[in-house]
């Protein structure tokens, strides 16, 4: 519970609530304390993922995620320069 949740599937089709979830396909989960995953008939490789919100502003380009756009841009800028 108070976390924030994805599952990304990889493989097969598992389900969710009764809400399949296709391959290659990401679901947000809601609010709970619990998830409970049916492989369904064939097996499935996914991802689960949580986490705390960061309760801050959230940019994103390409592979980057950062807390201003300003770091955003150091950070393309230090990519481009060979600094990361």
């Amino acid at each position: 519970d108070g976390h924030n949740a994805f599952i990304y599937v990889a493989e097969g089709t598992p389900g969710i609530a009764g809400t399949l979830i296709g391959t290659r396909s990401l679901a947000v989960l809601g609010p709970g304390d619990t998830v409970s995953i049916d492989a369904g008939e064939s097996p499935a490789r996914f991802l689960l993922v949580a986490g705390r919100p960061l309760g801050e502003p959230v940019h994103r380009a390409g592979p980057f995620v950062m807390a201003s756009q300003g770091e955003l841009l150091q950070a393309f800028d230090d990519f481009r320069s060979g600094r990361i």
